[in-house]
Protein backbone atom coordinates (compact mmCIF):
# COMPACT_ATOMS: atom_id res chain seq x y z
CA UNK A 1 0.00 0.00 0.00
CA UNK A 2 1.46 3.75 -1.37
CA UNK A 3 1.69 6.42 1.59
CA UNK A 4 0.55 9.73 1.27
CA UNK A 5 4.25 10.35 0.13
CA UNK A 6 5.07 7.82 -2.56
CA UNK A 7 5.38 9.03 -6.06
CA UNK A 8 2.82 7.45 -8.08
CA UNK A 9 2.48 7.89 -11.58
CA UNK A 10 -0.78 9.87 -12.91
CA UNK A 11 -2.22 6.87 -14.49
CA UNK A 12 -1.90 4.50 -11.39
CA UNK A 13 -3.35 7.69 -9.31
CA UNK A 14 -6.16 8.36 -11.42
CA UNK A 15 -6.79 4.47 -10.80
CA UNK A 16 -6.29 4.57 -7.82
CA UNK A 17 -8.79 7.74 -6.97
CA UNK A 18 -11.71 6.88 -9.53
CA UNK A 19 -10.30 10.02 -12.37
CA UNK A 20 -9.13 9.81 -15.34
CA UNK A 21 -5.58 11.31 -16.20
CA UNK A 22 -7.25 13.79 -18.51
CA UNK A 23 -8.92 15.04 -15.09
CA UNK A 24 -5.72 14.79 -12.98
CA UNK A 25 -3.53 16.85 -16.08
CA UNK A 26 -6.13 19.65 -15.96
CA UNK A 27 -5.77 19.90 -12.61
CA UNK A 28 -2.67 20.29 -12.57
CA UNK A 29 -2.98 23.28 -15.51
CA UNK A 30 -5.15 24.65 -12.91
CA UNK A 31 -2.50 24.50 -10.46
CA UNK A 32 -4.60 22.45 -8.06
CA UNK A 33 -2.34 19.88 -8.07
CA UNK A 34 1.08 19.43 -7.99
CA UNK A 35 2.82 16.90 -10.44
CA UNK A 36 6.32 16.05 -11.01
CA UNK A 37 8.07 15.43 -14.40
CA UNK A 38 11.13 12.47 -14.26
CA UNK A 39 11.98 11.26 -17.83
CA UNK A 40 9.46 11.91 -19.84
CA UNK A 41 6.69 10.49 -17.57
CA UNK A 42 4.04 12.75 -14.60
CA UNK A 43 4.10 11.76 -11.35
CA UNK A 44 2.22 12.69 -8.42
CA UNK A 45 1.55 11.17 -4.59
CA UNK A 46 -1.51 10.41 -2.91
CA UNK A 47 -1.26 13.37 -0.71
CA UNK A 48 -1.18 15.61 -3.43
CA UNK A 49 -4.31 14.22 -5.34
CA UNK A 50 -5.97 14.43 -1.57
CA UNK A 51 -5.00 17.95 -1.22
CA UNK A 52 -6.22 18.75 -4.57
CA UNK A 53 -9.51 17.23 -3.79
CA UNK A 54 -9.59 19.44 -0.86
CA UNK A 55 -9.15 22.67 -3.07
CA UNK A 56 -11.79 21.24 -5.35
CA UNK A 57 -14.86 21.51 -2.45
CA UNK A 58 -17.73 23.57 -3.22
CA UNK A 59 -19.16 25.81 -0.65
CA UNK A 60 -23.00 24.74 -0.01
CA UNK A 61 -24.98 27.31 -1.31
CA UNK A 62 -27.18 28.99 1.52
CA UNK A 63 -31.13 28.01 2.02
CA UNK A 64 -32.85 30.62 0.06
CA UNK A 65 -35.28 31.10 3.15
CA UNK A 66 -34.47 30.99 6.59
CA UNK A 67 -36.71 31.00 9.20
CA UNK A 68 -35.47 32.24 12.56
CA UNK A 69 -37.74 32.37 15.81
CA UNK A 70 -37.03 35.22 18.03
CA UNK A 71 -38.27 35.42 21.70
CA UNK A 72 -40.84 38.11 20.25
CA UNK A 73 -42.46 35.64 18.05
CA UNK A 74 -45.82 35.46 19.34
CA UNK A 75 -49.70 35.35 18.40
CA UNK A 76 -49.45 39.31 17.79
CA UNK A 77 -47.11 38.55 15.29
CA UNK A 78 -49.04 36.04 13.57
CA UNK A 79 -51.74 38.38 13.58
CA UNK A 80 -49.64 41.29 11.98
CA UNK A 81 -48.30 38.66 8.95
CA UNK A 82 -52.07 37.61 8.55
CA UNK A 83 -53.59 40.97 8.35
CA UNK A 84 -50.44 41.73 5.70
CA UNK A 85 -51.56 38.80 3.65
CA UNK A 86 -55.49 39.63 3.99
CA UNK A 87 -54.91 43.25 2.89
CA UNK A 88 -52.55 42.37 0.08
CA UNK A 89 -55.45 39.39 -1.34
CA UNK A 90 -58.34 42.14 -0.80
CA UNK A 91 -56.10 44.67 -2.73
CA UNK A 92 -55.41 41.85 -5.97
CA UNK A 93 -59.38 41.12 -5.71
CA UNK A 94 -60.10 45.16 -6.50
CA UNK A 95 -57.53 45.75 -8.81
CA UNK A 96 -59.32 42.18 -10.65
CA UNK A 97 -62.88 43.32 -10.37
CA UNK A 98 -62.40 46.91 -11.43
CA UNK A 99 -60.51 46.18 -15.23
CA UNK A 100 -63.23 46.26 -17.60
CA UNK A 101 -63.93 42.98 -19.84
CA UNK A 102 -62.75 43.96 -23.52
CA UNK A 103 -63.28 41.22 -25.14
CA UNK A 104 -66.39 41.15 -26.11
CA UNK A 105 -67.30 44.60 -27.41
CA UNK A 106 -64.04 46.27 -27.98
CA UNK A 107 -62.98 43.91 -30.75
CA UNK A 108 -66.70 43.23 -32.63
CA UNK A 109 -66.76 44.84 -35.57
CA UNK A 110 -69.51 47.02 -36.90
CA UNK A 111 -72.37 45.53 -38.69
CA UNK A 112 -72.83 46.50 -42.27
CA UNK A 113 -76.45 47.76 -44.25
CA UNK A 114 -77.69 45.76 -46.33
CA UNK A 115 -78.86 46.98 -50.16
Amino acid sequence: MTQDGDIITLKDAAQHFGFSVYTLRTEADNQRLTIYKIGRRYYTTPGDVKEMIQLCRVEQKARAFTSIRSASSSSSETDRLSSALAAANESALRLKNSSKNTLGTSIALPRRARP
